[in-house]
């Protein structure tokens, strides 16, 4: 008995021997392969980034020099927060470990029918840094399967899967290529209150009001052109700070055309106008959206209108999609800010 305990430690022995000297090869030979170096770990000097897919969706976005927003396909800015989100996984991608022999040609195949091409350029250069071929994502749901091309040195002939250090999930959805997906929603977008102005032009003239700001608490407030004397400052700077940051929900609207155009040339029910410190005016019309039939209010009773969604219409004339939640805060009656006894 005590000779089979000493055989089977010298057999377990010997099995993590070589199990450990196996994964120290293979760490090293994914180490020192420059195909295995998907990481970019300055992005700063990240310039460009183009995502293409094979449903013929294109997405090219570039940094732009005077804002914080990237460009989208030269026409539009790109979503703050999906470009953070992908500029992680470049600086944080990292091999996990080589794909299965027996799966290796197959998910070659994959990656060549149906994967997403991402092409990486840095510090103003007209030729990628790194190419991506990403495919689908492992079965744990905690890896993705990507290749690698470096145009000075070629094309891997090996797909890897890989992950993001400190994230547990698959990368695939960070790398999407769709236009209406990627473009930025905000309408107003004043961190700093670099506001002069801003008009609410209700449907109901009598809720109208104009603000007019100076910084700090230097407000005025009007209605109809006439100085309203007394109200609820506080109110007033409350209202302000809403408008650091607001967004329609998205672009997408999957309208008909003749239900948009309906939507057009109906009156909206507000109308927002806000002037900045250097008197560029940006505005946005608010119409009711059609609810579901059955549809209730807050207070229980029938209504036709959608409780949380509005139409939006920018200054360009495009339709979105707005929440009320964000909304409502800003599309106050003038009564809110009368100071009451």
């Amino acid at each position: 008995m005590k000779k089979n305990v000493i055989l089977l430690g010298i057999l377990i022995l010997v099995i993590g021997t070589a199990l450990f000297f196996y994964l120290k090869d293979q760490n090293s030979s994914i180490k020192d392969n420059p195909f295995t170096q998907f990481a970019i770990e300055d992005t700063s000097t990240v310039t460009k980034i183009f995502i293409a897919d094979h449903d013929g969706n294109t997405a090219l976005l570039e940094r732009s020099g005077n804002s914080r927003l990237w460009d989208l396909n030269k026409k539009y800015k790109a979503r703050e927060d999906a470009i953070i989100n992908l500029l992680q996984v470049i600086n944080r991608v990292r091999v996990r470990g080589n794909v299965a022999s027996t799966a290796r040609d197959n998910m070659m195949k994959i990656i060549a029918t149906s994967g997403k091409k991402v092409e990486i350029y840095t510090n103003g250069s007209n030729t990628p840094d790194k190419i991506y071929y990403i495919g689908p994502n492992t079965a744990d749901h905690t890896g993705t399967i990507m290749l690698l091309e470096i145009p000075s040195e070629g094309k891997s002939a090996e797909p890897y899967i890989c992950h993001m250090e400190g994230f547990t999930g698959f990368l695939n959805p960070r790398f999407f290529a769709q236009e209406m997906e990627w473009r930025y929603t905000g309408i107003f977008d004043f961190p700093k209150l670099e506001i002069s102005k801003i008009e609410v032009q209700h449907s109901v003239p009598d809720w109208s009001f104009e603000i007019n700001y100076q910084g700090g608490n230097q407000i005025q407030l009007s209605h109809l052109g006439q100085n309203v004397p007394q109200f609820d400052t506080n109110m007033v700077k409350d209202f302000l700070l809403h408008f650091k940051k607001v967004h329609l929900e998205s672009y997408r609207t999957f309208l008909k055309p003749t239900v948009e155009d309906s939507i057009r040339h109906s009156a909206p029910v507000v109308r927002l106008v806000v002037t900045d410190n250097k008197k560029v005016k940006r505005t946005l019309s608010l119409y009711l959206k059609k609810g579901k039939e059955g549809t209730v209010d807050a207070n229980g009773k029938m209504t036709p209108w959608d409780p949380e969604y509005l139409w939006g219409i920018n200054d360009k004339g495009e339709l979105g999609l707005a929440q009320r939640y964000v909304m409502d805060p800003i599309t106050l009656p003038l009564q809110s800010f009368l100071n009451r006894k």
